[in-house]
């Protein structure tokens, strides 16, 4: 670990594989994060933002077939940072108007990962 830490940063992971979602979540409180909930899905997401507020959310791109980009649009018009998270390497996965919002492959770096939501949080 470095002296990157996320110092209590409240994360929603919007991942529809489990074993992908806990190892972030093991991930991120390992540097200092705060892992709100873990939801595969767009309206589990919207419910979890609706009792529990973050500052930043990892959103996988495709949710057992369904896009992600609804609920980037929503977080963008609530003002929550976000970053997207996805084992296509192809950046036209997304429309263009979200294709500079900051992207990671799987598997992720976690330092590089780290790094960038403190970066996000700091720009919102």
């Amino acid at each position: 670990m470095t002296a990157s830490t996320l110092n209590g940063t409240r994360i929603l992971i919007v991942e529809d594989n489990f074993v992908v979602a806990d190892a972030l979540r093991f991930m991120l409180t390992g540097y200092g994060g705060i892992v709100t909930a873990i939801v595969p899905n767009r309206e589990l997401a919207l419910a979890a933002l609706a009792t529990d507020p973050v500052e930043v959310a990892i959103l996988d791109i495709n949710l057992n077939g369904t896009s992600v980009v609804p609920l980037a649009e929503e977080l963008r018009a609530r003002a929550v940072p976000f970053v997207f998270l996805t084992g296509y390497g192809d950046e036209a996965v997304l429309p263009e108007h979200l294709r500079a919002s900051p992207r990671f492959d799987k598997p992720v770096e976690v330092e590089l990962l780290v790094r960038c939501l403190l970066e996000v949080t700091r720009r919102s």
